[in-house]
């Protein structure tokens, strides 16, 4: 059976993929290209998310045009705000935020939806979990070893990060200045890593850190973010702001850990979970959150729609 999955330049796009590819699934990618996401080596392009507006559209156009002349799949997988681009004999659309939130698009059915909130603006949908990669994000213990041997030398009590794969970081000030409350109140002598982290160092950041910290604005997410299932597969603690009843799994809720996005109720937040000291079992992210959960979820849906 053959799946195109078409326009979302997300790294999830390559899990599912990856993952249906496992099970003998013949996968082909129409996807943006995009510099901070973890593509597939091979995939025709939609244009880039770093391009030029009119290039993109071209590309999307040719692509569009020759997919419903030459192309034919069984399934293909569709974002939300992207044309058809292969002819198919079944399509499922998949959303990921902006594109409902903003009004860009109309739902379609059927379809995915990968947080919980979006189902206010697209009842019909099924939520499909983010999906990430155990094989790509894994404690280091050498790492973490010389984390703890740089900190003794150094007199630091806690290496806390706040970073992104992409350039634009959400929340920074807020943290700043908690984190520089809590060191003058506290007398504690913090390392705060706040900037942009190339993907090819995400590992490496991730596991020299002793506490993570993901969003906190409410209008950036209400449910917990990539970064912080990445840094859970680290086995590194993360808080991050969320609304309870859009929180992807209950049982995750002993692992993320909310942070207060009220000024004066960050600092208190941050301080109480940097002295829990959690201890993450990343076998407990993987079963909400691996790859063949996901798949198994996409496969029943498919199913269910008669498209297999």
């Amino acid at each position: 059976m053959k799946v195109t999955i078409v326009g979302d330049y997300a790294s999830i796009s390559k899990r599912i993929g990856t993952e249906l590819a496992n099970r003998d699934y013949r996968v082909e990618y129409f996807l943006q290209d995009n510099k901070f996401a973890d593509l597939p080596e091979d995939y025709h392009k939609l244009g880039s998310v770093q391009g030029p507006l009119l290039f993109n559209y071209i590309r999307t156009g040719f692509w569009e045009t020759a997919g419903r002349i030459f192309k034919k799949a069984d399934i293909q997988i569709v974002n939300g705000t992207y044309p058809k681009c292969v002819r198919a004999s079944n399509t499922c659309f998949y959303y990921n935020g902006s594109e409902l939130r903003l009004g860009y698009t109309k739902p379609q059915y059927p379809s995915f939806v990968s947080l919980r909130e979006l189902l206010d603006y697209s009842k019909e949908s099924v939520f499909l979990p983010r999906a990430i990669d155990p094989e790509l994000f894994y404690p280091i213990e050498e790492i973490k070893e010389k984390k703890e041997a740089y900190k003794d030398n150094n007199g630091i009590d806690y290496i806390v990060g706040h970073f992104t794969h992409s350039p634009k970081i959400k929340g920074s000030t807020k943290f700043e200045k908690a984190i520089d409350t809590i060191i003058e109140e506290e007398g504690l002598n913090i390392e705060f890593k706040n900037k942009p982290i190339p993907r090819d160092q995400m590992l490496e950041t991730m596991n020299s850190c002793d506490y993570i910290l993901d969003h906190i604005n409410p209008k950036t997410g209400k449910s917990y973010n990539v970064v912080s299932l990445e840094s859970l597969l680290c086995e590194v603690p993360v808080g991050t702001y969320y609304e309870d009843k859009y929180f992807d799994f209950e049982g995750m809720k002993n692992m993320v850990h909310y942070i207060d996005p009220k000024p004066e109720e960050t600092k208190k937040t941050i301080l109480s979970l940097l002295k829990k000291k959690s201890q993450i079992n990343r076998q407990d992210v993987i079963k909400f959150h691996g790859p063949k959960a996901v798949v198994d979820v996409l496969e029943s849906n498919w199913r269910e729609w008669e498209f297999m």
